[in-house]
């Protein structure tokens, strides 16, 4: 059950508006891990990309199911505090906040930050 072309294109459409100089690029991948309750590893298709300080990962548990995470740095690890997503364009949309946030408040602090956003 690997990612479908339309579905690399979702992450790669989200990527390439975050990274519009086309850096960064969207990878096809397998990750072995141990799903919850389960004692043996198994390879499981995963989504990867990767900019300078983060590498983003999506998750396919099966069809319409995903679980996402990004790490900072070679030691931190973060998700979206969503277990699994069936949606990913929203499950990607949400990894890419998480870390931008992340990013954000790990840059800005000690500085007084003001956010403005437009209500339409």
């Amino acid at each position: 059950m690997d990612f479908t072309e339309s579905e690399l294109e979702v992450a790669t459409k989200h990527v390439n508006n975050r990274w519009r100089d086309g850096s960064v690029q969207v990878h096809l991948a397998d990750i072995e891990i141990i799903p919850p309750g389960e004692k043996e590893a198994r390879l499981t298709p995963a989504l990867v990309w990767e900019n300078k300080q983060s590498t983003f990962v999506v998750l396919k548990l099966g069809s319409f199911n995903y679980k996402s995470f990004f790490y900072f740095g070679k030691d931190k690890r973060f998700d979206t505090g969503i277990d699994q997503y069936n949606d990913l364009n929203e499950c990607v949309d949400h990894l890419m906040k998480a870390q931008a946030d992340f990013v954000l408040s790990k840059n800005t602090k000690g500085l007084k930050v003001e956010i403005n956003k437009d209500k339409k």
